[in-house]
């Protein structure tokens, strides 16, 4: 094992700061990895539909983050763009104030709008109008355009507004700002029609691809794609390639008899509700954490799912394939140790990771000679995060601030991850594995 830093459990792109951030605050990037910024330890964050809301610990002050592409042949003026009529419903007093100073093209807005609904008109001479400030500030870098707003409690908290600012100032943009979604399923369809011009290839429904007679789900791939986004054809040519083969599969490697596969079978654990509502015919069983256990067949660079009618034609049910799953895993380790990464004291170790993604490293949770291992190491009962399908970080109980750290970062890595999982921290114990509530 070697030592871990704390700080960092996944790679990711550094971005040089507008300003120094204080050394406790939180790294955050946002939705597509377009932009970078850092965050107080005691905001929350919420990040859903391209948006990303920062709030503070008492809830009074909510920053909110949208960024959206824009690469218009002739571009709009910033300030159409970031207008407050894109963000309130009414607005007043409004009047511009001194942009935060950078090397990105940027503005800044303040006034007052009014949240609560119009009373009926007969009752408005008698009611008070309650109008609250906000801020609006507007940045671009390239085809990035990013709006943030805040708005005060029912009393303006300068304070607060001055934090806003300082997370604001750590901003910084991607260089290489990665295509937006649609943008990066047209390139794919692309390249499919380029490489593969015997087969049909469309636009399949939701962020899918339809090849062939094939569907290929694009999320994880863009996923890939978003980090490193000058290795698009790197990343999605070989995937094609094997879709287009597996078509090109006679029965006899479609159905292949159990024994031919019997030592390939691996468990894989996989989101309850993407797997119930997506691939029902695969072979599976709930487990817990909103997680459920699905089975494959491990090839040299790929594996496919166990199929229901599969597991008819083996004659097994599917507590056995469960057991044969299980042996392989362990004995898939076995041939191939876990480096694993230690933070803390050797007597009593705070985190442990592995150091190498692998496409198992999350289902080893499944492993009750895993399990035993780790206890080993961490103690009888520590929690564990597995936000993706290739990582896992288990944490002591007994540090309150690195498990806070812990879940923080489990949340955040989910969201960025390839092949996310869970959010959540989950509790070895003796008794096995269950949902932490601490």
């Amino acid at each position: 094992m070697r030592q871990a830093d704390p700080s960092d459990f996944t790679e990711h792109q550094r971005f040089p700061l507008a300003i120094d951030p204080p050394h406790h605050w939180q790294p955050l990037s946002g939705p597509t990895n377009w932009y970078r910024l850092w965050f107080p330890p005691d905001w929350t964050v919420t990040q859903e539909e391209g948006l990303t809301i920062l709030a503070s610990s008492d809830g009074e002050s909510v920053l909110t983050l949208r960024a959206v592409w824009n690469q218009d042949a002739q571009p709009v003026p910033l300030d159409q763009l970031v207008s407050p009529d894109h963000v309130f419903a009414r607005s007043r007093e409004v009047k511009q104030v001194a942009a935060i100073r950078g090397d990105v093209e940027s503005i800044n807005l303040e006034g007052e709008t009014q949240f609560d609904q119009q009373p009926a008109w007969w009752k408005r001479p008698f009611t008070k109008d309650v109008w609250r400030r906000w801020r609006l500030w507007g940045f671009r870098q390239g085809p990035i355009v990013l709006m943030g707003h805040l708005v005060h409690a029912a009393r303006p908290d300068h304070e607060m507004e001055l934090i806003a600012t300082m997370i604001l100032r750590t901003l910084q943009f991607t260089a290489s700002p990665a295509d937006p979604p649609q943008v990066f399923a047209e390139r794919v369809l692309a390249l499919a029609r380029r490489k593969f011009p015997l087969l049909k290839c469309t636009s399949g429904e939701g962020f899918q691809l339809k090849i062939g007679e094939s569907n290929v789900n694009l999320t994880n791939f863009y996923r890939s794609y978003i980090k490193v986004p000058e290795k698009f054809e790197e990343i999605m040519l070989p995937a094609l390639t094997t879709v287009v083969q597996i078509q090109e599969w006679g029965s006899d490697q479609s159905d292949p008899p159990l024994e031919r596969v019997r030592e390939r079978i691996m468990p894989m654990l996989y989101p309850v509700h993407v797997w119930q509502e997506r691939f029902p015919n695969f072979v599976g069983q709930p487990w817990i954490g909103g997680l459920a256990v699905l089975y494959v067949v491990d090839e040299s660079h790929a594996y496919w799912y166990v199929r229901e009618q599969l597991l008819e034609q083996w004659g097994v049910d599917l507590e056995e394939l469960h057991t044969i799953a299980l042996a392989n895993l362990d004995a898939y380790f076995e041939d191939k140790p876990m480096e694993m990464a230690v933070a803390g004291g050797e007597d009593e170790p705070t985190m442990v990771m592995p150091t190498q993604p692998d496409s198992y490293n999350a289902a080893r949770l499944l492993s009750e000679r895993f399990r035993g291992k780790m206890r080993e190491v961490m103690g009888q009962t520590f929690a564990m995060g597995i936000p993706s399908r290739d990582f896992f970080v288990a944490v002591n109980l007994n540090s309150a601030e690195m498990l806070a750290h812990v879940r923080l970062r489990v949340k955040s890595d989910h969201h960025e991850m390839d092949h996310p999982l869970s959010d959540e921290l989950l509790l070895i114990s003796p008794d096995g594995v269950s949902a932490f509530s601490g």
